[in-house]
């Protein structure tokens, strides 16, 4: 049995959801840290490192790079680890079965921002997992964030999505090719500020979208009103629950799933723009899809009514 990358050997490490990951992941881990803050004994970032929790790689591309398919790799990244994304595809994570694992809370968690309008990380292998991950806009215009291909199984938990300033913004955040199947966003943020912001995420035609505990908000009155998450074909099997979203537009429009022959669920969700009556009726478009117990607000400071429209009227 080989060492595993914490100090102390067997006996430390972490838990997630209650198991040591040494113990029960038949893959190696690896660390990556580029700041400043070091422990005893601990070497700065470098790709040169070996990758163990003392001696960590600098960047997350190298870090992916030093993984094997689907054997269960995982890359912790630690609290404070910042990189820029300067290029197209400066980032790929292309080893399909890995798992990216950020540390720390709040601004401490790692940060990946875009610096050049044509700046991606790309996303091309399947069941991937990103957990507490901040991915943040810093420049204009950011035309893709982050770019992934029709692969299956991507599952999105705890991460954040935001901008820097004024006037630096994604217009598209997550772009979905087809065949990007089986997919997960749980308990993440979408905040946009800008009125270029287009769509948090774009797609084509999927089967199996989940999103959970999710909030979007489109903080900015945008200058084309497009759906906060949107896809050109058929959306299936989705299920979009205990959600909120926010858009500071009348007339907004929240799912925009354009297929004719869509199926899922949405229940529980929360939906807020400035004017209730076009949110009610033009918020939701996904024929062949139900809306379950969800609620629209049209003013601040106000209780929300009952939504579903014509077509989708459960009052």
């Amino acid at each position: 049995m080989s060492m595993d990358n914490y100090p102390g050997g067997f006996n430390s490490g972490i838990l997630i959801r209650g198991m040591p990951l040494q113990v029960t992941h038949p893959g190696k881990i690896f660390w990556v840290y580029n700041g400043s803050v070091l422990l005893p004994n601990q070497k700065n970032g470098s790709d040169g490192n070996d990758g163990s929790f003392n001696a960590p790689f600098a960047t997350l591309d190298y870090a992916i790079g030093r993984c094997t398919a689907n054997r269960g790799d995982i890359i912790m990244i630690k609290p404070g680890h910042a990189e820029n994304i300067a290029s197209a595809a400066a980032i790929t994570a292309d080893v399909a079965g890995i798992a990216i694992v950020g540390l720390g809370t709040g601004n401490l968690r790692p940060k990946f921002s875009f610096t050049l309008d044509t700046a991606t990380m790309v996303i091309s292998a399947a069941n991937q997992t990103f957990y507490n991950i901040q991915w943040e806009a810093n420049y204009a215009d950011v035309a893709i964030g982050l770019d992934v291909s029709g692969v299956d199984g991507l599952t999105f938990d705890n991460c954040y999505f935001t901008e820097a300033g004024t006037d630096l913004n994604f217009v598209i955040t997550i772009d979905l090719a087809t065949g990007a199947d089986k997919l997960v966003f749980n308990s993440c943020q979408f905040i946009g500020n800008d009125a270029s912001n287009d769509t948090f995420i774009n797609g084509v035609a999927h089967d199996g979208f989940t999103m959970t505990d999710c909030y979007l908000a489109m903080n900015t009155a945008q200058t084309a009103v497009v759906g906060l998450v949107a896809t050109s074909g058929n959306c299936t099997n989705m299920w979009i629950k205990d959600c909120a979203f926010r858009s500071n537009v009348d007339g907004a429009l929240f799912l925009d799933f354009n297929g004719a022959a869509n199926g899922g669920v949405v229940s529980n969700c929360y939906f807020s723009s400035i004017d209730t009556a076009g949110a009610v009726t033009a918020g939701f478009d996904a024929t062949g899809a139900h809306l379950f117990e969800c609620y629209v607000a049209g003013e601040a400071d106000s209780f929300g009514l009952v939504g579903g429209g014509t077509l989708y009227n459960n009052a």
